[in-house]
């Protein structure tokens, strides 16, 4: 805990190995050395009760792009105190929700960003802004309109040519950014093909009824685009995104008892993955790997390994209570 302000925490950014970077409902963007106890630099936005809906690194790690409450994007330097550069106020006309800089990996897994940069606004475009163009109008690149309030965006593909859009209504839509272009909507039903592609039960019951989208994430070892969706239970599952299909991945126990809010991978090479929960747990998954326990951190404690002897269909406990039992052969525990 390192104090992140008055406000509630609406986004996080990490650029660099020891910046990290949280906006609030403040209006503030706070930046951390989280070799630091205390805060490193804060800066706000420039409108009196503006709230900073969202926040990304770019430049590699030099500016910082933030969605307002206010339908505007801001640029900040960090080299000069976090001095605002400018802003686009034109692209949306209500909240931005989400603004992603591109970033790339290269084969020794290093990422670094591009210019480009997606934004996401409840007035249901989501916009690809060149930001290395001198002008709003002259970035502005493409403007896909999904139809409704958008709540998470982000690139994907061989050369980050796609872009993934989950919407407030639970639904997702896959595009073409340069042309603008709908590669495929998985419709309004996409939370009960979720939940029929979890399977039944010995009993002929759903195993897991999906009831909202996480979030999505792009493997650029494997080239594959995946889906984390979840159930108020706090079991969650992940999917692989194909165009016009989607498949099971993977599904997840035990490790939450409250909904899953977000989830951040390790590496494209390891595979390990964290969610994060309104349990106040954050539990570290290894889907490599079938019969070892919960790795989770709730509340003030730091992440926890607990042992598991118990064979593959058993239930097994933890500090916080019993795991529930996996019945699909293609089911991971929490790491």
């Amino acid at each position: 805990d390192n104090g992140g302000g008055g406000g509630n925490i609406t986004d996080l950014a990490s650029g660099g190995s020891h910046t990290l970077l949280s906006s609030g409902t403040d209006g503030c963007i706070h930046v951390f050395d989280i070799r630091q106890p205390t805060i490193a630099q804060t800066f706000s936005l420039p409108r009196k009760g503006e709230k900073s809906l969202s926040v990304s690194l770019g430049y590699d790690g030099l500016l910082a792009a933030v969605g307002s409450s206010t339908a505007h994007i801001h640029f900040h330097d960090l080299r000069n105190n976090g001095a605002l550069l400018g802003s686009y106020k034109d692209a949306h006309t209500d909240e931005v929700t989400q603004v992603r800089f591109q970033n790339r990996q290269d084969s020794n897994n290093n990422q670094t960003t591009t210019p480009l940069l997606i934004s996401a606004s409840e007035d249901g475009l989501a916009c690809v802004f060149d930001t290395s163009q001198p002008s709003e109008e002259a970035a502005l690149k493409s403007v896909l309109t999904v139809g409704t309030s958008l709540r998470e965006v982000g690139f994907f593909g061989p050369s980050l040519e796609g872009v993934y859009c989950l919407t407030g209504s639970e639904t997702m839509s896959v595009w073409h950014h340069d042309s603008a272009q709908r590669i495929c909507d998985f419709g309004t039903d996409l939370r009960s093909k979720l939940s029929h592609l979890v399977g039944h039960d010995d009993n002929d019951n759903m195993m897991m009824m999906i009831d909202y989208l996480v979030d999505c994430h792009w493997d650029a070892r494997q080239q594959r685009l995946s889906l984390l969706a979840g159930n108020p239970s706090g079991d969650a599952a992940v999917f692989q995104v194909n165009a016009g299909s989607i498949s099971l991945l993977h599904t997840l126990h035990g490790g939450h008892h409250g909904v899953v809010r977000a989830c951040c991978y390790a590496s494209s090479s390891s595979g390990l993955f964290v969610t994060g929960g309104e349990d106040a747990r954050l539990c570290e998954w290894n889907p490599c790997i079938s019969n070892t326990a919960p790795r989770i951190g709730g509340g003030n404690q730091q992440l926890q390994r607990h042992n598991n002897n118990e064979t593959k269909g058993h239930a097994t406990t933890t500090k916080r209570g019993p795991v529930r039992r996996t019945k699909k052969k293609n089911s991971s525990n929490p790491y």
